[in-house]
């Protein structure tokens, strides 16, 4: 591939407006040590979803552990999704890179969303505001990167193993595309990909030179409302021409026969022609947007997950996991539903295996919405405790390596668990730029 030098990239992008992005497809070769969860099969149908959840939100049971029957070492060369971004004018001859992890339910897109012409994009605030270069990626096994047996495969564990390969790559300057070696790297994770963000730098401490946790805290106990919530069934089912392996041209061909289009401005039914507009306000009225996604031009290739893909059900368990009422955008709301990605049974039984004590000595920026589901209960400062300002504060003590003026905890107003698709996203945005800029870490 051909590769350009961060500066030759600044300077092609001086003369526009915005960051310049290139989009590349990086194969990594990793090895985990990942958990064999032989006592369970992987879920086939969507009532298999749903007892898998109910065995695994169970008071005082570790399905985990009742699954696991013993430990493997998995390896292999796995294609990672990657888009590279480097901001519209230079930052410098010492370039900052922020690699960036999403969460459950989103791909890579949650940090530069295109809904509302990119003015919920992160990446846009990170680069062009900032001056930061950044990667954001498909997590392994989701989007487009590469996918694999959803059980004893893609799991947490060898996850993580892909952005360390990622990261050591572009410390390096072996990244394909990317002529440069950062000498300064931090981490930026949502949800999930903050856990994976957490175990990459306790595994490896020196890995980054500061970290970001979004969404995220180290009480567990409001996960199995995040795991009931999502109502789990088998995405290629939930989707299936997005997730599954029907073609949309198939589903255009059967269409057409009753003289119906989905793309067209309106749509004729028994003889009356009903707006584009409309039809959709009906399929998102009876949960039917989840059926057709995937069919409204550009049409995309469908991602074919197989069965142990879970996805949450419908466009009202989307807003209860990742929305606050009243402080959000519908659209946004409807944008995340049509580009949602499952999670694997694997990674759901990986979720809670991260250290409780972590050896990192850098920066750490813990920033959560006020209103977070699955990390705060809803409810961010509701501790019970009165000398501790918000549940994700506590965090502190899980890194007794980090200096007191090292650790900070955010809570950001008026916010649910996908704090980008908020009202006041940018302001979040804001604090975690400034927070890494007032720890050295700013590009020059």
């Amino acid at each position: 591939m051909y590769a350009l030098s961060v500066a030759a990239l600044a300077l092609l992008a001086s003369s526009a407006t915005a960051k310049t992005c290139m989009n590349m497809t990086v194969p990594v070769d990793i090895s985990a040590r990942t958990g064999v969860f032989n006592n369970i099969a992987v879920p086939q149908t969507n009532l298999d979803a749903t007892t898998f959840v109910q065995n695994s939100t169970r008071q005082g049971k570790n399905f985990t552990e009742i699954a696991l029957s013993g430990y493997a070492t998995t390896s292999g060369t796995y294609n990672i999704s990657t888009q590279f971004c480097t901001p519209s004018m230079s930052n410098g001859s010492n370039p900052t890179l922020q690699i960036l992890t999403h969460g459950i339910g989103f791909d890579k897109t949650y940090w530069d969303s295109n809904y509302n012409n990119f003015n919920y994009s992160y990446v846009d605030v990170a680069t062009d505001k900032y001056g930061y270069c950044t990667l954001n990626y498909d997590r392994l096994g989701i989007g487009n990167s590469s996918h694999g047996e959803p059980l004893n495969e893609i799991q947490s564990f060898l996850e993580v193993e892909a952005l360390a390969e990622l990261t050591n790559m572009l410390r390096n300057g072996t990244f394909p595309g990317v002529d440069h070696a950062f000498t300064k790297i931090t981490h930026v994770g949502h949800s999930f990909g903050s856990a994976q963000t957490y175990s990459l730098v306790s595994m490896y401490p020196d890995i980054s030179d500061g970290i970001v946790l979004t969404g995220f805290s180290m009480n567990g106990s409001f996960t199995g409302f995040f795991a009931a919530g999502n109502d789990f069934v088998q995405a290629n089912l939930n989707q299936p021409y997005r997730f599954g392996n029907i073609s949309a041209a198939t589903v255009d061909s059967v269409l057409s026969m009753y003289g119906l289009n989905v793309s067209a401005p309106s749509i004729n039914v028994a003889g009356y022609n009903i707006s584009a507009a409309t039809v959709q306000t009906v399929l998102n009225m009876y949960s039917l947007t989840d059926y057709v996604a995937g069919l409204a031009p550009p049409l995309m290739p469908a991602l074919n997950y197989v069965n142990g893909y879970l996805t949450n059900t419908n466009i009202g368990a989307n807003q209860y996991l990742f929305f606050f009422p009243g402080h959000f955008d519908p659209g946004a709301l409807l944008a995340g539903e049509n580009t949602k990605q499952p999670v694997t049974v694997g990674e759901v039984l990986t979720l809670s295996s991260i250290p409780k004590m972590n050896a990192f000595a850098g920066p750490v920026l813990v920033i959560t919405g006020s209103n977070d589901l699955p990390y705060c209960g809803g409810d961010c400062l509701a501790t019970g405790n009165p000398d501790l300002p918000s549940i994700p504060a506590a965090a502190v003590a899980n890194f007794p390596n980090v200096g007191s003026g090292n650790f900070t905890a955010h809570i950001q107003p008026n916010t649910g668990h996908g704090i980008n698709f908020h009202y006041n996203q940018t302001g979040a945005y804001d604090v975690i730029n400034t927070y890494l800029n007032s720890k050295g870490l700013a590009p020059s």
